[in-house]
Protein backbone atom coordinates (compact mmCIF):
# COMPACT_ATOMS: atom_id res chain seq x y z
CA UNK A 1 0.00 0.00 0.00
CA UNK A 2 2.41 2.45 0.77
CA UNK A 3 4.66 1.78 -2.37
CA UNK A 4 1.58 2.43 -4.22
CA UNK A 5 1.08 5.42 -2.52
CA UNK A 6 4.62 7.28 -3.41
CA UNK A 7 4.08 5.27 -6.77
CA UNK A 8 0.87 7.69 -6.92
CA UNK A 9 2.23 10.90 -5.66
CA UNK A 10 5.21 10.47 -9.14
CA UNK A 11 2.39 9.86 -11.77
CA UNK A 12 0.26 13.47 -10.46
CA UNK A 13 3.86 15.05 -10.51
CA UNK A 14 5.20 13.78 -13.73
CA UNK A 15 6.07 9.91 -14.36
CA UNK A 16 9.83 9.75 -13.83
CA UNK A 17 9.58 5.44 -13.35
CA UNK A 18 12.06 4.58 -15.85
CA UNK A 19 14.92 7.02 -14.12
CA UNK A 20 14.33 5.65 -10.81
CA UNK A 21 18.03 5.67 -9.44
CA UNK A 22 17.38 4.32 -5.67
CA UNK A 23 14.58 2.70 -4.02
CA UNK A 24 14.53 1.51 -0.77
CA UNK A 25 12.00 0.36 1.97
CA UNK A 26 12.46 0.20 5.35
CA UNK A 27 10.05 -1.33 8.09
CA UNK A 28 10.26 -1.44 12.09
CA UNK A 29 7.55 -3.36 13.38
CA UNK A 30 8.34 -2.55 17.12
CA UNK A 31 7.79 0.75 16.21
CA UNK A 32 5.16 0.00 14.01
CA UNK A 33 6.18 2.32 10.90
CA UNK A 34 7.25 1.52 7.39
CA UNK A 35 9.63 4.39 5.17
CA UNK A 36 9.37 4.09 1.50
CA UNK A 37 12.20 6.08 -0.31
CA UNK A 38 12.35 6.55 -3.78
CA UNK A 39 14.79 8.74 -6.26
CA UNK A 40 14.45 9.92 -9.79
CA UNK A 41 16.82 11.33 -12.33
CA UNK A 42 14.65 14.37 -14.03
CA UNK A 43 14.82 14.51 -17.76
CA UNK A 44 15.57 18.06 -17.84
CA UNK A 45 18.84 19.63 -15.84
CA UNK A 46 20.61 18.32 -13.52
CA UNK A 47 17.76 17.88 -11.16
CA UNK A 48 16.51 15.00 -9.04
CA UNK A 49 13.59 14.64 -7.40
CA UNK A 50 13.00 12.64 -3.88
CA UNK A 51 10.38 10.65 -2.56
CA UNK A 52 9.54 9.67 0.79
CA UNK A 53 6.61 7.72 1.99
CA UNK A 54 5.90 7.41 5.51
CA UNK A 55 3.02 5.03 6.98
CA UNK A 56 2.60 5.01 10.80
CA UNK A 57 -0.32 2.87 12.13
CA UNK A 58 -2.97 3.46 9.46
CA UNK A 59 -2.06 6.89 8.61
CA UNK A 60 -0.21 7.71 5.09
CA UNK A 61 2.04 10.66 4.03
CA UNK A 62 4.34 11.48 1.33
CA UNK A 63 6.42 14.00 0.92
CA UNK A 64 9.09 15.28 -2.08
CA UNK A 65 11.47 17.12 -3.07
CA UNK A 66 13.92 18.35 -5.40
CA UNK A 67 17.58 18.45 -5.30
CA UNK A 68 20.41 19.83 -7.71
CA UNK A 69 23.47 17.78 -8.87
CA UNK A 70 25.82 18.90 -6.29
CA UNK A 71 23.44 17.89 -3.41
CA UNK A 72 23.51 14.37 -5.37
CA UNK A 73 27.17 14.16 -5.25
CA UNK A 74 27.20 14.55 -1.82
CA UNK A 75 24.85 11.93 -0.85
CA UNK A 76 26.56 9.62 -3.82
CA UNK A 77 29.15 8.21 -0.77
CA UNK A 78 26.95 6.66 1.42
CA UNK A 79 24.10 5.65 -0.95
CA UNK A 80 24.03 2.88 -3.56
CA UNK A 81 23.01 4.82 -6.51
CA UNK A 82 22.81 3.88 -10.49
CA UNK A 83 24.01 7.21 -11.17
CA UNK A 84 27.44 7.56 -13.53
Amino acid sequence: MLKEKVYEKMNILCNYKEQIIFENYEESIENNIEIHTVIVKMPTGNRFRIYKGIKYNSSISVEYFTIEEDMMGAMKNTLNLKVS
